[in-house]
């Protein structure tokens, strides 16, 4: 199975992303682009794009719970010396969260079942399932809400928790503060109802099974950024965006499949192999309703 694919399904971050900031992305395309060296004896030069496309569907109810649905994926494509390597997740996040009748506290639930595969064989190796517990304290009239929980996934390593500590502050009439550590957060400056600013931090970890032909080793990407960015309405909700990132880390790394503690990456022609800092550029559309 190798298919040909520019765009492929999306989240804009982990499953929970959409509770974790004052507005919903329906719709969510865009690309990364980010040129380095590898950290070899040779610093050969690594081109890596990545491609997203997102769509979430949530159903709110008369009580205030609401029902979500997401469709998610990734396709990223390390190139070196006009040779691309490919490697694809797809997963389906659905959860609920609950309002309880103070509306001082919600609690989400999020199952999430994926593909994480270079999609080179059968997909029997390269299923993986995880959930989310997330609990929201809303405090000020929802001009703080203080979020904590867990996540958890199946990695090709292994089991994979996560704890999760968020926040959704609306410091001024103009200042945002919002994300959920340790994956994402930002600060965010409304210079005008369609022009908004603001810096912040990504912070994302995942495992991708590679083919027979590789002896079914796996990959884990590391990724760590601090990034400004730039959103703007061009027309009622749809917003480009771009990004200008300083990538501290962004590393795939090839494991041998008994390696379940990914202690000792393969040094004997890997695949992958980690590589240097520089920035990373993204650029994107989406069709954006803003909750705040």
């Amino acid at each position: 199975m190798k298919p040909n694919l520019t765009l492929l399904i999306s989240a804009v971050l982990i499953s929970m992303g959409a509770v974790g900031q004052p507005f919903i992305d329906v719709l969510n395309i865009n690309t990364q682009l980010y040129n380095t060296t590898y950290k070899d004896s040779v610093s050969s030069e690594n081109n890596t794009t990545t491609y997203n496309l997102n769509i979430f569907i949530p159903k709110s109810f008369e009580n205030g719970n609401t029902f979500l649905f997401r469709l998610t994926g990734e396709q990223l494509i390390s190139t070196l010396d006009n040779t691309a390597s490919n490697l694809y997740s797809f997963s389906m996040p659905i959860g609920f969260q609950f309002v309880s009748k103070s509306k001082k506290w919600k609690t989400l639930v999020f199952a999430t079942p994926k593909i994480s595969s270079d999609l080179k064989d059968n997909l029997n190796n390269d299923y993986q399932y995880g959930g989310t517990l997330l609990f929201t304290y809303v405090k000020n009239d929802s001009l703080l809400k203080l979020k904590f929980g867990v996540t958890y996934s199946r990695e090709c390593w292994g089991n994979f928790f996560v704890p999760l500590v968020g926040i959704d502050w609306k410091a001024s009439e103009r200042i945002s503060v919002y994300g959920i550590l340790p994956a994402n957060l930002r600060v965010e400056y409304k210079a005008s109802e369609k022009l908004y600013l603001g810096v912040g931090v990504k912070n994302l970890k995942r495992s991708y099974r590679l083919s027979a032909g590789n002896n079914n080793d796996f990959v884990v990407v590391r990724e760590t950024q601090a990034k400004f960015f730039i959103d703007y309405f061009v027309w009622k909700k749809i917003l480009l965006f771009a990004d200008a990132s300083y990538v501290l880390q962004f590393d795939f790394v090839q494991y041998a499949e008994s390696d379940l503690k990914i202690k000792t990456p393969i040094v004997t022609n890997p695949v992958y192999t980690p590589m240097n800092n520089n920035f990373l550029f993204t650029v994107g559309l989406a069709y954006r309703v803003r909750t705040d």
